[in-house]
Order: C-alpha cells, then sequence, then structure tokens
C-alpha cells in the first residue's frame, strides 16, 4: 500500500519515441547509440543531412530512424518534434573557424537554443511530450569566482533559464556535463596527444573534471529509467577529476612496457587565446573557480541509475587499441601491394 504523496517510479514506456537533436555530433551519437542498445525506444535521430555518412551509420542501427531536422529551422523541429514523448536536446557554439573570433559564437548557439526550447513548449502544451532532457554545460565549483565565464557556457546557461521562464522545469532535466575526453584529440603540432604527450589547457596540478562524450547517452539512459525522479533537476556531471600530471600518469602507466615517459604539456594560454579567445577564457575558469561536479554525490545516482562512467584509463586504452588496429590495417595494405607489385614483375 503506497503512503499518502508517495509516488510509484516509473520509466518511459517501451516503444515511447524519444528525439534526438543534433544526433550526428558527439553527443547526438553517443544518446542514439545507447538508447539504440536498450531495444526500449523508438529513437528519432534528427539531423540537417539524412543522406551524410554518420547519418546513414545511424540508421542502421535498431529502432533509429533518420528524420530531418535543423536548430536553425523552427518549422522543421515542428514537424520532427510531432507524436514524440521525449526530446533529447543539445546546441552548439561551434561555427566555422575565423581570424580573431575563433569558431565560438555565443549568439549562434543561443538562437539554437530557444527555438529548441521554443518547440518544445509547443509540444508539451500538444499533450504527449513528457520528458525533455536538456545537455548544457557544469556550473562552477566556486560560484563567487564563475565571472568572466566562457561564452559557450553562458549560452548554455541562459537557454537553462529560458526553459524556467518557458515554465518547462517541470518536465525538464538538465544534464550538465565537464570537458570531454575527446577534447585531448586536438591537431594543434606539437601538443596533440601521444604516447608521449599528454596535452592540457590548465596547470599541471590543477584538478580537472572530464567526461567521455558517449557517457552522455548512459545519463540520459539512466534518467528515463527514473523520469518522476529526475525531472525538475539539473546534474552537475563528471567520469573523472585527475590533475594534468595524474592524467599523464595514467597513459604512461598503461604503456609502460614500452619504456616511454609521458609527459604532461600545457598549450600557452596565449597560444590558445589567439586560436581560439574562449577556450582560452575557459582555462583561466577552470584554474579560478572549477567544475562542480559532486563526485561523491555523483557515485550514488550512478549506483542508482545503473551507469558506469568511462575511466580516463579505459577511454586512453580504446584509443591505442583503436590506433594499433588502423596501423595494422595499413601494414596488411602495404604488404598486399608489396606482393601485387612483385607478382605483376
Amino acid at each position: 500500500m503506497l503512503e499518502q504523496g508517495e509516488v510509484i517510479e516509473t520509466s518511459i514506456m517501451k516503444n515511447s519515441v524519444i528525439a534526438v537533436t543534433m544526433a550526428t555530433s558527439r553527443q547526438g551519437v553517443g544518446v542514439v547509440k545507447e538508447l539504440s542498445k536498450t531495444n526500449k525506444y523508438q529513437i528519432r535521430a534528427i539531423t540537417r543531412n539524412i543522406k551524410s555518412s554518420k547519418a546513414i551509420e545511424l540508421g542502421r542501427l535498431k529502432n533509429v530512424e533518420l528524420v530531418k531536422g535543423d536548430l536553425l529551422d523552427p518549422e522543421s523541429l515542428n514537424n520532427a518534434f510531432a507524436g514524440v514523448d521525449v526530446i533529447f536536446g543539445n546546441t552548439t557554439p561551434t561555427k566555422g573557424w575565423k581570424l580573431f573570433r575563433g569558431s565560438i559564437v555565443r549568439s549562434y548557439e543561443m538562437k539554437q537554443g530557444f527555438n529548441l526550447i521554443n518547440q518544445v513548449k509547443i509540444s508539451y502544451e500538444k499533450g504527449q511530450l513528457k520528458h525533455f532532457i536538456f545537455s548544457s554545460i557544469s556550473k562552477a565549483k566556486d560560484p563567487l569566482k564563475n565571472d568572466p565565464a566562457p561564452g559557450h557556457f553562458t549560452s548554455k546557461w541562459a537557454i537553462e533559464e529560458y526553459i524556467d521562464k518557458l515554465d518547462l522545469k517541470k518536465i525538464t532535466t538538465v544534464l550538465r556535463p565537464v570537458s570531454y575526453f575527446e577534447n585531448f584529440e586536438n591537431k594543434l603540432p606539437g601538443y596533440s596527444i601521444s604516447k608521449e604527450i599528454f596535452p592540457g589547457i590548465v596547470g599541471k596540478n590543477f584538478k580537472w573534471q572530464t567526461i567521455a562524450v558517449e557517457d552522455i547517452g548512459k545519463w540520459v539512459r539512466g534518467v528515463l529509467s527514473k523520469p518522476e525522479k529526475y525531472k525538475n533537476q539539473a546534474i552537475n556531471i563528471a567520469g573523472e577529476e585527475l590533475s594534468g600530471l595524474e592524467m599523464a600518469m595514467t597513459l604512461q602507466r598503461i604503456i609502460s612496457s614500452e619504456r616511454l615517459k609521458t609527459n604532461y604539456v600545457m598549450i600557452p594560454r596565449l597560444a590558445i587565446k589567439l586560436l581560439e579567445y574562449d577556450i582560452g577564457v575557459m582555462a583561466d575558469w577552470i584554474e579560478r573557480s572549477g567544475y562542480g561536479a559532486d563526485m561523491k554525490k555523483l557515485k550514488l545516482i550512478q549506483n542508482e541509475l545503473n551507469i558506469v562512467p568511462t575511466t580516463l584509463k579505459d577511454w586512453l586504452k580504446a584509443k591505442l587499441e583503436d590506433q594499433n588496429k588502423t596501423n595494422n590495417s595499413w601494414a596488411r595494405q602495404w604488404k598486399s601491394s608489396q606482393w601485387k607489385l612483385q607478382w605483376d614483375k
């Protein structure tokens, strides 16, 4: 018998339709793949180009339907959201690199976000939408030292405020990830990750919260298992909290048999600000205030939602394995071509 005020916790029903915006982005791909693995939902993967190679790959997954939609085109979103039970929304500030500006444009992300939230409101008022999950970015560990914050942080926080303004918090879960492991894969000459270099944007002794981008999908899947509990909540999410030196040592231990030394190399702040000013501001912000994920509390939530976070160690191992497979593939192709050339002679 239920106590007064007690709520029966139920997950989103099987065969519910879940729309994923920007489905071919790094976050979108992770969410679509994770939800597809559950075999519980019908997934509507929304993307601007349903014929791109990434879209076609997603379309081959179980229970995934490709739908054309653009965050800058409200009418396309209105069509894409028709009849959905859940919407996962994410936005991007990235708009092509320009000298003295970089690639991050705050107003570009704001426009996407406001379009998205307006259409979420319309879908909710139609009566079928039950849950909205928005991917934002972690708030500061020390709010008193928050300013100045990076533009691509404040844009997402402004979108959160718009969710509140339109009275959608009651159906919304906000996930606020920290920096991605994937950001270590920069292409900056001399600062690219390798067995001997682990690059970072902050001093070697600063604790820096990070997460694998694919773990966003795990969190979405977890939240969907207990939607009523996690509506009207915002969670700073992270997988690791390590200093630059600890990150470098993690990689060095993995390759210890090769007798190489992995050095943590901090990318010069001036160079960052010249190439991508907002990332330089972010580096200042991390050192001054830091991401605010509560790692102890997260462990409790992860256990409740059956989320096993990807460790930096496992992420690095997977990257090295992929690299070895690629190298071995090229070696096999080279040997095959050599044999063919000799045979042709």
